[in-house]
């Protein structure tokens, strides 16, 4: 029987994923590198193979495909440096446990008191600039305090940090096979796609690639599977692309062509038109269901919202219905890279826990963790294309054959790829399927008539400079449509409900700004430097208006949080040379100097509208206040 540290020791090199010297281990072990060997030898003895392999100069390492032909049980994924622990404790503190034990912690990621210590400093600094967390020290316990609003602000944050750059970086996807290299692949569907003349969108391709490398994956194991797609789909354009892909990549990695995968793969690539070679059409509108119900679940836990990424939803229709499969035909999935998943990304992976949980209340199924790793991959993508600048999406209507639309199409792309993407082109108009693509615009080359609240205009099939003009006006009328969409969020976001003040009564300026500069003191979103400065600057010329209000603020001194503080009054005070009943204190912090066009652009539509702002002024509540404010 292995004792505790010795397990430790195996799971401290299967999260290494890498070679270890007996100094990393022993420091992190607490004990010397004598006592390391002699553990590693009894451990190999124990299994009776050669289950830690050891060399000179670079130390230890695991054999991985040992670890699972044993079947050997590891505890929880143990966080290596100071800032994964920061990001598993706070973790842990979401959605695990009210409270940690020290004690036990020291034990659970085998690291010191102290070094616990500077742990709990450094997420006190993470979470500064959140007003009502307060991360709590009782005794040997530790619990996180706050509203629920800015815990998840706080995930949020974090799991952005966390995705950056990561998800849709091929390069960091590729890491993730070790059997293959994922980059070479990507080679060979590229030449693959051009032979065909097949267009794929920049935004779906590393999704693409990653189903890929699931699929080789599932092959190299002879994880096979079997499936319902009709034959009917290997008449479609996106068999031919799969099957030379496939092809051209078992000759590379000498494995076999799966018919299944093959087809499974040109149904990803047909996209949602790939319900229309299912034999079971119920289970597709389930599957539609079930992902439905997954994306509420995120939004409802983590305030995410994925519900208008139409990528996400095709991945996951494709995926699912992968994952049925496997557990119908009871088809486990051999996943070496688990680990790299859920440390690397542990925010990403509890998003695809409450996912699996969906799937298994909806399915019946057990979801395990290598299943829930793949969903992590496709909800890492969508985070990171929330915080993208995403494109138009255009449905086309070109009722020719494919050689004379493509040209017409080309040149769309070409004129205008950096603003919009075509989805689709269909060579008829037909309601529901153009719905189903979820377009900003449609394009048409006929005259098409319909009730859909969707920009349409009508072009020329060569597209000539007056229709290149018509595309570029009703591109740019939906940006404005979006920034008047920003906009209402963003000021949303800076008006906040906590610092509204409704009903009041002041005889003097001063009174005014020392109320709602304190309670930015207060709140911690400002300290007394800023109040001064707040101060200095009226003294220097009042910031009243002849429209009765005033907009205080600083010069010089930058809050700790973009906010706006609102105070409207029954009866006007005097400032400066007006009578004033509506004060706004705008607060600014340095980093967020941007938001002054946004600002001044809000409060222009005010001052030229008399009637605006006398509804301003006669509303009874913040709710009431912020209909006005974004009508």
């Amino acid at each position: 029987m292995l004792t505790n540290r010795q397990m430790n020791i195996i799971n401290i090199l299967s999260d290494s994923n890498n070679w270890m010297t007996g100094k990393e281990i022993a420091k992190i072990m607490n004990v010397t590198d004598r006592t390391i060997r002699s553990d590693i030898e009894a451990i190999n003895k124990y299994y009776e193979c050669q289950l830690i392999e050891s060399n000179r100069r670079l130390g230890y390492h695991i054999d991985e495909v040992l670890l699972i032909k044993k079947d050997i049980e590891l505890k929880e994924i143990i966080p290596q440096t100071s800032h994964e622990r920061c990001i598993w404790i706070i973790q842990e503190l979401l959605f695990r446990n009210k409270e940690i034990n020290l004690i036990q912690l020291q034990e659970r990621v085998f690291v010191s008191g102290y070094s616990i210590d500077n742990d709990i400093k450094k997420i006190r600094k993470m979470i500064e600039i959140y007003p009502t967390l307060k991360l709590i020290r009782s005794k040997n316990h530790i619990r996180l305090e706050g509203e629920e609003i800015e815990k998840r602000k706080l995930y949020k944050y974090l799991l952005t940090e966390e995705t950056q750059g990561n998800f849709m970086n091929l390069n960091s996807i590729a890491d993730f096979w070790s059997d293959f290299d994922l980059l070479e692949v990507k080679d060979i569907f590229e030449n693959i796609c051009e032979k065909y003349e097949y267009k794929i969108r920049e935004t779906t391709f590393p999704m693409i690639m990653m189903h890929a490398g699931v699929a080789i994956e599932r092959i190299i194991n002879h994880n096979y599977l079997t499936s319902d797609i009709s034959e009917k789909v290997n008449e479609s354009l996106e068999y031919k692309v799969s099957y030379d892909f496939f092809k051209s990549v078992s000759k590379l990695l000498n494995i076999e062509i799966v018919n299944d995968e093959v087809k499974l793969f040109a149904l990803l690539l047909l996209g949602k038109s790939a319900g229309d070679y299912r034999k079971i059409a119920n289970e597709k509108e389930e599957i539609k269901e079930l992902i439905n119900k997954l994306i509420e679940k995120i939004k409802d836990y983590f305030g995410i919202d994925f519900s208008k990424d139409w990528d996400l939803k095709v991945g996951l229709e494709t995926h699912i219905q992968s994952l049925i499969e496997r557990q119908r035909n009871k088809v486990g999935v051999t996943n070496l890279y688990l680990k790299e998943i859920k440390r690397k990304y542990p925010l990403v992976f509890e998003m695809a826990i409450h996912s699996a949980k969906v799937i298994e209340e909806f399915t019946g199924y057990i979801i395990d963790e290598s299943e829930i790793e793949f969903l992590a991959l496709h909800l890492g993508a969508a985070y990171e294309r929330t915080n993208s600048v995403q494109m138009y999406r255009a449905v086309v209507i070109i009722p020719h054959n494919q050689t004379l639309s493509k040209p017409c199409v080309d040149k769309l792309n070409s004129r205008f790829g950096d603003r919009m993407e075509v989805v689709k082109m269909f060579s008829f108009f037909e309601e529901s399927q153009v719905i189903e693509y979820e377009p900003d615009l449609i394009i048409t080359t006929v005259q098409v008539k319909h009730n859909l609240e969707i920009p349409t205009i009508q072009i020329s099939l060569f597209l000539n400079y007056e229709d290149e003009s018509r595309v570029f006006q009703l591109l740019n009328n939906l940006d404005k449509r979006r920034s008047k969409d920003d906009f209402k969020a963003l000021i949303k976001k800076l008006i906040r409900k906590d610092l509204f003040h409704i009903h009041k009564t002041y005889d003097t300026t001063s009174k005014i700004i020392n109320k709602l500069c304190d309670d930015l003191v207060e709140k911690n979103l400002a300290d007394s430097s800023y109040k001064e400065d707040v101060f200095k600057r009226e003294s220097m010329s009042a910031t009243s208006f002849s429209y009765g209000f005033a907009v205080p603020h600083s010069v010089e001194v930058s809050t700790n949080e973009s906010c706006i503080s609102i105070m409207i009054l029954d009866k006007p005070v005097r400032w400066g040379d007006f009578d004033v009943r509506l004060i706004i204190l705008l607060s600014i912090r340095e980093t967020d100097n941007y938001l002054l066009r946004t600002f001044f652009d809000w409060l222009s539509n005010i001052v030229t509208d008399s009637k605006k702002l006398a509804k301003l002024l006669d509303v009874d509540s913040y709710e009431e206040f912020m209909i006005q404010v974004v009508e």
